[in-house]
Formats: structure tokens, sequence, C-alpha cells
């Protein structure tokens, strides 16, 4: 019994390190964040930590998949590019958050969305951002090209975190008389 709630501990453990190392991948794109955060949230599934459906699974495993095939066809200038990352990163995880309190994944994308969305207009408003000239053609390409993966990425934690808590902290039932 031991041994088998040591694996639990394992298998949650280099589901969190994924998870946060697919923070720094959002802000440093190096490698495609969206892999890590869905590798993490295998591993969580396969330690029996969380219980996403498969249908979940598939689905945001085809969004990583395209995210993905996305940054690997962009110019390698662009999808390495760290312009602006660190505020759209921040703003995709604070708005994934404030998303979060409605429990539900929509709120969560859509909160990751907005963020990122704020974040990039934050950027843009800063001097190293004045080149991308809010609004124009050239911030929402960037936006669409940056901020995809930052809110697929952000997404799958939240959806990992949320399950956590879901199931970690059940609701107690409140039995009538």
């Amino acid at each position: 019994m031991e041994a088998a709630n040591d694996i639990v501990v394992v298998w949650m453990a280099l589901g969190v390190l994924l998870m946060v190392v697919s923070v720094y991948f959002m802000i440093r794109p190096y490698f495609p964040a969206a892999i890590t955060a869905y590798a993490g949230l295998w591993f969580m599934k396969l330690g029996n930590v969380v219980h996403p459906g498969s249908w979940l699974m598939t689905s945001w495993g085809i969004a990583v998949a395209i995210v993905v095939m996305i940054d690997l066809l962009q110019p390698r200038t662009v999808s390495r590019a760290t312009n602006g990352m660190t505020y759209i990163g921040i703003g995709a995880i604070v708005g994934m958050m404030v998303g979060m309190t409605g429990f539900s994944y929509l709120w969560m994308v859509l909160g990751a969305a907005v963020g990122v969305i704020g974040g990039g207009y934050v950027y843009a408003r800063t001097p190293p951002g004045k080149p991308l000239q809010f609004p124009s053609a050239r911030f929402f390409q960037y936006l669409c090209a940056k901020g995809l993966p930052a809110i697929v990425t952000a997404s799958v934690i939240g959806i990992a975190f949320l399950l956590w808590v879901i199931e970690s902290h059940p609701v107690a039932t409140i039995q009538y008389m």
C-alpha cells in the first residue's frame, strides 16, 4: 500500500514539474510549451492523480498537435522570438486563473485568451513593444503566433489543476432528513 502511494507521489511530482517547465517554455519558447504541459497532464492521469475523460485528453491532444504544427510552419525567427512573451505568458496564466473561478473549462480558455490579448496590449505600449504598432496587422499576427500556444499551454495547466482540486477536495453532500 505504501509503495502505491509512493508511485502516486512520483507521478504527481513529475506532472507538476512538467507543468512548471511548460510555464518557463511559454516565456522562453525554445521548445513548444504545450507539449510539456500535455505530458504533465498525462503523467498525472497515469498516476491516478486526476481522471480526465478520453474526450478531454483527445481534444487537448489535438489542440497541442495544432499548436506544434503551426509552430513548425512559422519562420524560425518568429517561432523562437521572445519579444513580449513574459507579458503574454503572465497574461495567459492570470487570465486562466481568473477564468478558473467559474469552475469551467470554457471560462478558463476564455480567461487565458483575454489575458493573452491584455498581455500583448501592455507589451505593445512599452518602448521595446512599439515596433508592433498596436493596433495593426503586425500586432495581431504576432499576437496570434505567440498567443495561441500560450492559451493552449495555460489551459492544459488549468485543466490539470482544476481536476486535481475537484477530485482531491470533493464537496460534501447535503443529506436531507
